[in-house]
């Protein structure tokens, strides 16, 4: 049995090498399949990291998270692609090997201002996220420079992480043959659905907004074909109440996704021939249940006619605690579709984003940007408002001026904004 196993193959090799290796895989092991989005040559994505995670599930593995790394930029993307993936899996959750401790850094804040909110500090380092860019601080709590892991120091953490010593196999394609290559540890026998009823106009420097009080699975008060791009961050199913009548989110997963296509639907419908449509959505865990959310709108938005060119990575630096076997939830999902097959985004404004203090990573698919939290956070009564910024850096790459933009799930306003 093996206690450790990294595949860093495509796709279809690493479905391959998941499958032949799911019965030697000891149960208190863990399997990484480290993967990229793959891309046909007009862009389209043909296989990415959500099809990994479900071909994973059906073999019988248990998903536990999803670590993302800058490295490399992806062949023939529509832009900038420097997205590499770690999709962790295990046989038993539960008897799982996990040591967190092996892949804490150190906190830049403990110096700083330890005093009060010494709880809120673990003396073996912060807990660790799955975005893996390390940092360099001045020790004044000053970030200096974000580093760009090596293959060999990603492999390293996820040996140490694992907690299997010497007891690991590596998966690779030798660049010198093409041929997969294993390096061992150790050497082994190879034996809402009211009316539309109400609308309001609002006017600020010259832009003009419109509110409708409704459904977006009917958006009939719309021209069809005049929105340059829609942006948007639905409700996830079954997370978070917003006390409506009718509210999307809070009905079988089923009659979700159904309602969900209706909205995509009505989107491509409303959407220029050149428009595309911006989805912030992440992967769900219920009952150790893996629930691909992104998964299903990608299937179904390619069923209405969208050509689905990839995703860009919103890394958060406040994240979602998780238990002693999980790490610290620091990212979520934007994927992009386009109604024609040609993506129309401004690179160079992408280009522009400099998020980190290393301009090997800046001006791809990574977006550091945070939001509105804790007791900052305290006086927005929306439960989940994503940040101005994220919005406006994908108005600015899809659209000129006095375009128009479409947002079929408002919430606080942001892309009012």
């Amino acid at each position: 049995m093996i206690q450790t196993i990294i595949s860093k193959e495509n796709y279809d090799k690493t479905i391959i090498l998941l499958k032949e290796k799911y019965e030697v895989l000891d149960e208190t092991g863990c399997f990484f399949a480290v993967t990229s989005t793959e891309y046909d040559r007009y862009g389209n994505v043909i296989h990415d990291f959500f099809d990994v995670i479900s071909e994973a599930v059906e073999t019988g593995y248990t998903y536990v998270n999803t670590i993302v790394y800058p490295g490399g930029n992806a062949d023939n993307a529509s832009f900038r692609d420097n997205v590499k993936y770690i999709v962790w899996l295990c046989k038993n959750r539960e008897n799982m090997t996990f040591d967190k401790d092996a892949i804490r850094e150190k906190h830049i804040w403990k110096d700083v201002e330890w005093g009060k909110r010494e709880k809120n500090y673990n003396p073996k380092g912060k807990d660790p996220g799955n975005v893996w860019i390390p940092t360099l601080d001045d020790g004044k709590a000053h970030i200096t420079k974000h580093i760009l892991l090596s293959e060999s120091e990603i492999f390293a953490r996820l040996i140490s992480m694992s907690g299997c010593g010497e007891d690991y196999e590596i998966f690779k394609t030798d660049t010198a043959n093409k041929n997969t290559v294993c390096e061992s540890g150790i050497e082994r026998d190879t034996a809402n659905t009211s009316k539309c009823c109400k609308q309001c106009d609002v006017k600020a420097d010259n832009v003009s907004g419109r509110i409708v009080f409704g459904t977006s699975e009917k958006m009939d008060m719309i021209e069809d074909g005049c929105i340059s791009a829609a942006v948007t961050s639905p409700p996830y199913w079954n997370l978070k109440d917003y006390f409506k009548k009718g509210q999307i989110g809070q009905e079988s997963y089923d009659e979700y996704l159904s309602r969900m296509k209706t909205v995509w639907r009505e989107c491509y419908r409303k959407l220029k021939n050149d428009g595309s449509l911006w989805i912030n959505i992440n992967i769900r865990v219920r009952n150790g249940h893996v629930i691909l959310i992104p998964k299903d709108f990608i299937k179904m938005c390619r069923k209405i006619g969208f050509f689905y060119k990839g995703i860009f990575i919103w890394h958060k630096s406040s994240g979602i605690p998780t238990g002693d076997k999980n790490i610290v939830d620091r990212h979520e999902y934007v994927l992009v579709f386009s109604k024609k097959e040609n993506l129309i985004i401004n690179t160079e404004i992408q280009k522009s984003f400099k998020d980190y203090k290393n301009e090997d990573i800046c001006g791809g698919a990574f977006w550091n940007i945070n939001r509105k939290a804790g007791s900052v956070g305290k006086k927005y009564i929306h439960p989940a408002i994503y940040p101005n910024d994220l919005v406006k850096r994908i108005i600015l790459m899809t659209t000129k001026a006095e375009e128009t933009v479409l947002d079929p799930f408002l919430g606080s306003g942001t892309s009012l904004i």
